[in-house]
């Protein structure tokens, strides 16, 4: 064991981000697939689908876009049962309203500045004393965490539009959050329901992500929001001081003239409330197999750390983990499955790759590199897709530049001067191109994973994964032992993907995640090599189970197998 190299690399290692050209790709497909439904009227869904669209590029003068506008724009045409004319969301009501509200925000403000005021009295007319938003009717209840989410976004998404709210209803939102917030500082879905009170991944995010935005609205830059000084949608930075005493009874707001005055819940309290909420989250990081709905969680995900400005949650890059588990479970139509309807799943997983609150904040993320140079986050691949055209769902090329038979000469040149272009522009060909090229080239691929380089092997382990070739899998299974760490990660990574196996047989992306930082050089090295061991251990039992007859009875194998003569 080169034991050596092993070091170098072992401090390094991070968590993989998928290439930009897959996530690109992937978006496209997704949005195909919306498409493929010309209408979805009077509906929440209908505004969910065009404030997808519009978070991945598409033009709000496009047909499609403004026929989703002209159903949002019926909703405020609708009759009463006096025959007046009213604004009447469609079948899923707050919810409806307040992807509207995000909707009409981001096509043109000052346009439907009207009907944005008229959806915020809405909303502000559906807020139940408490604080919080439910489902029209009188039953009794204590608020929907769900649903509140979705109210506080559009609202949020009309202060941006210039129309703002009250600052009692931010008020009662907060006071809602911190009264039925739990004492781990996680969210259940329906507070007064002993069935749904419990704590549920996605709630923990909706909550949470909730408290973040009312903390903006009610403490623009960490200032009290007064008349002069409305919320900006900036993010302050995160200040600490004592806790206050906070009023769990709201005080009487009296007949105010000025609307926007300042907040009664103390700043303190939303601070401690987010910290608790983000404690939570990180806490029960669960991107696999969460409580709820694995894709809305993720969709709660992207907004917390957006909000919050961070790169990771804790020690875990959300980014990567969340955009690696949808490229893997996208389906061949370009939707994503999940609880009930498959196009809000869509939505959801599309809003997440394309980091959608990100965009609305402005944050800009520089993924970390990954062990070293192939796979550092999409570094220096192609930024827009232009030259992709879509047919029946699929994603095809034009005339993309790089031609694979080249790319692998340069691969094999050890002389090469500019590997990383050379690693970049080929996983633009394979993941854009047509892969019966690269089946054809397999052999050529396979001589390149005995290459000094660590790079050039993880580029060959990258593309092997990606033939669709189950024969190509021994060769992944031996690179566990590479003596580069990057490669033998690369290696369980690309047999999660040749496989479709993503949980990768219950064994880790990285073998030094949970290791204890005191550990020395000697101690991580053997946490590596028991990983590695492990790994190849399971992969080669899968193996075992799928491969070809006349491979389970090679006579050579056998006999190799056997003890050595004395």
């Amino acid at each position: 064991m080169p034991a050596l190299v092993l070091c170098s690399l072992i401090p390094a290692i991070v968590h993989a981000h998928p290439p930009q050209a897959e996530i690109d790709a992937a978006i496209q497909r997704g949005v195909a697939f919306l498409k493929n439904t010309p209408d979805y009227g009077r509906s929440g869904l209908n505004a969910f689908v065009a404030y997808t669209l519009l978070k991945t590029g598409e033009s709000p003068d496009s047909p499609y876009i403004q026929n989703c506008v002209k159903n949002i724009l019926a909703d405020h045409n609708q009759k009463n049962e006096k025959g007046e004319i009213i604004y009447q969301p469609g079948r899923d009501y707050n919810y409806c309203a307040g992807v509207q509200l995000m909707v009409l925000e981001a096509i043109d403000p000052e346009k439907y500045q009207t009907e944005i005021q008229t959806t915020v009295d809405f909303l502000i007319r559906t807020q139940h004393s408490t604080g919080s938003w439910y489902y029209p009717g009188n039953n009794p209840h204590n608020g929907d965490t769900s649903i509140t989410q979705y109210a506080i976004l559009g609202l949020w998404a009309a202060e941006r539009a210039g129309v703002q709210c009250p600052t009692a209803v931010w008020d009662k939102a907060a006071r809602w959050h911190l009264t039925t917030q739990l004492r781990d500082g996680g969210f259940g879905y329906h507070p007064a329901s002993p069935s749904e009170a419990t704590a549920k991944h996605t709630m923990g995010v909706a909550g949470t992500g909730s408290l973040y935005v009312i903390s903006l609205m009610l403490y623009p830059e960490g200032k009290p929001r007064t008349a002069d000084n409305p919320q900006t949608g900036s993010i302050r930075k995160k200040r600490f001081g004592f806790l206050e005493k906070v009023e769990l009874v709201e005080k009487p707001v009296g007949n105010e003239k000025n609307l926007i005055t300042k907040p009664n819940i103390p700043l303190s309290a939303i601070e401690n409330a987010k910290s608790k909420g983000g404690d939570w989250v990180i806490r029960n990081y669960n991107i696999r197999n969460p409580t709820g709905w694995p894709i809305y969680y993720l969709y709660g995900l992207e907004r917390i750390a957006a909000l919050a400005d961070a790169k990771k949650l804790g020690p875990h890059d959300w980014y990567a983990d969340g955009a690696q588990q949808l490229l893997t479970t996208q389906r061949d139509d370009g939707s994503w499955y999940g609880v009930g309807n498959i196009s809000p799943s869509t939505c959801l997983a599309i809003i997440f790759l394309s980091k959608a609150t990100g965009k609305t904040l402005h944050r800009k993320y520089q993924p970390e590199p990954v062990g070293s140079g192939l796979l550092a986050g999409g570094r220096g691949l192609p930024k827009n897709l232009a030259e992709v055209q879509m047919r029946n769902g699929k994603v095809e090329s034009k005339s993309l530049s790089g031609d694979l038979t080249e790319l692998l000469a340069q691969l094999e040149d050890p002389a090469n001067s500019d590997l990383e272009a050379t690693q970049e522009s080929l996983i633009e060909t394979i993941t854009l191109g047509d892969r019966e090229k690269l089946i054809q080239q397999k052999e050529r691929v396979l001589k390149l994973i005995e290459a000094r380089s660590p790079d050039v092997r993880r580029t060959a382990i990258w593309a092997l994964a990606r033939t669709n070739d189950f024969t190509v899998a021994p060769r992944l299974i031996d690179a566990l032992k590479d003596p580069d760490l990057g490669v033998r990660i690369e290696a369980r990574n690309g047999l999660c993907t040749l496989s479709r196996k993503i949980r990768g047989l219950g064994m880790p992306e990285d073998p030094l995640a949970d290791a204890p930082e005191n550990l020395d050089e000697k101690e991580r090295i053997q946490i590596v090599n028991q990983w590695s061991d492990e790994t190849a251990k399971r992969w080669q039992k899968w193996y075992n189970s799928i491969k070809p007859f006349e491979e389970k009875f090679n006579l050579y194998e056998v006999l190799n197998q056997l003890p050595a003569s004395k």
